[in-house]
C-alpha cells in the first residue's frame, strides 16, 4: 500500500481513471474535438476546415466543394488545417528537499502522483510523453515516445526515485544535482512546441535557471507546479517547537510576533518566486500537499 512517505506501483496504476477528471494541459486538444488550439500551418486533408479558394490546375479534385462550385459557377476547393499532437515533457524533482511534510503526503509523493496523473492524461489523449526524473545524485531521461510504449517505464522510474528517499533521508546525500542541471539535461530532449510541466519546490531557482527557462519558453509552453507544505499557515499561536536539519537540532519558543514573522517571510518568498517564474512566461500552479491533488489540478489546468 502507498504511504504518505512513498508511493507504490498499485497506487500509480490506480490513477489511470482519476486522470480523466483533469483537463488536458494548456494548449492540448480535447479528445474527439473537431476544432482545437493546436493546428499546423500546413494545409492538407485534416479535420479542421480553414477556407475556400478557387480551383487551380493540379489541385486534388477530391477537395472540390460542389455546393460552392454550383453557387459561384466556377470550381472552388476546401482547405483544411491539419491537427498535430503536442508532446508532453515532465521534469520531476525527487531530491531530499522534497522529502518533507508536516501533515499529509510529502512533497516528493505529491510530485510523483501529479506526474503520474499527467502521464495517464497523455495516455488517454494519445500524446507523446517524455520525462526527466532527478534526485540529488542522478537523473533518468526518457525522450518523448507514444505513451502506450513508454508509460510503464516512466512509472517504474518514478517509483525507483521516489522509493529511494526514505532510505536516503538519514544520511542526507550531498546535493550534486541542481534544478539548473536538470533543465540543462532536459533541454536537448524537449521537442519544439511541447508542453513542459516542471514539478518541484524550486528552492534553488537561480539566474542559470532563469536563462534556461527563458530559452525553453521561447519554443515551448511551460507550466511550473510549485509543490509546498502550508505549515506557515497552520502554526499555533504560541508554544515550543523543534526542528531538525542536516544533523542539527534546535528548539525554540513560538510567540505571536515570531509566528507573524514566519508567515510573512514565507508568503513573501512564495510571492517573489511566483513573480519571477511568471516574468519568464511560465504558468504557475501551487500544489499544497495537505489538499486534494485532483481538485488543485482541475483548478490549475
Amino acid at each position: 500500500m502507498s504511504s504518505q512517505l512513498s508511493v507504490d506501483r498499485e497506487t500509480l496504476l490506480a490513477l489511470v481513471n482519476e486522470a480523466r477528471r483533469i483537463a488536458n494541459p494548456p494548449g492540448q486538444i480535447p479528445p474527439g474535438a473537431l476544432a482545437g488550439e493546436r493546428t499546423s500551418k500546413q494545409q492538407g486533408r485534416g479535420l479542421n476546415f480553414d477556407s475556400l479558394r478557387r480551383y487551380q490546375p493540379g489541385d486534388d479534385v477530391r477537395l472540390i466543394d460542389w455546393q460552392a462550385t454550383a453557387r459561384l459557377r466556377s470550381p472552388w476547393i476546401r482547405l483544411y488545417n491539419e491537427e498535430r499532437e503536442r508532446p508532453i515533457f515532465l521534469l520531476v524533482d525527487q531530491r531530499i528537499d522534497m522529502f518533507f511534510a508536516t501533515r499529509g503526503m510529502t512533497k516528493s509523493v505529491a510530485a510523483a502522483k501529479t506526474a503520474a496523473l499527467l502521464a495517464w492524461r497523455s495516455w488517454h489523449d494519445g500524446d507523446r510523453i517524455g520525462t526527466l526524473v532527478f534526485n540529488d545524485t542522478g537523473m533518468a531521461l526518457h525522450k518523448c515516445r507514444p505513451p502506450r510504449t513508454t508509460l510503464n517505464t516512466l512509472l517504474d522510474t518514478l517509483l525507483h526515485y521516489n522509493q529511494q528517499l526514505p532510505a536516503q533521508y538519514p544520511t542526507e546525500p550531498v546535493a550534486a544535482v541542481s534544478l539548473a542541471d536538470a533543465l540543462q539535461r532536459a533541454s536537448g530532449a524537449i521537442p519544439d512546441g511541447a508542453w513542459v510541466g516542471i514539478l518541484s519546490d524550486f528552492h534553488d531557482l537561480d539566474k542559470q535557471c532563469d536563462a534556461l527557462l527563458a530559452g525553453l519558453r521561447r519554443r515551448c509552453e511551460v507550466s511550473a507546479f510549485v509543490v509546498l507544505d502550508d505549515l506557515h499557515l497552520r502554526l499555533p499561536a504560541s508554544g515550543a517547537l523543534a526542528a531538525t536539519w542536516q544533523g542539527r537540532e534546535a528548539a525554540f519558543t513560538l510567540t505571536p510576533a515570531l509566528k507573524t514573522d514566519i508567515q510573512q517571510s514565507i508568503t513573501a518568498r512564495l510571492a517573489r518566486q511566483q513573480s519571477r517564474l511568471t516574468r519568464l512566461g511560465l504558468r504557475v500552479n501551487h500544489l499544497v500537499v495537505t489538499q486534494d491533488l485532483i481538485k488543485q489540478l482541475q483548478k490549475g489546468l
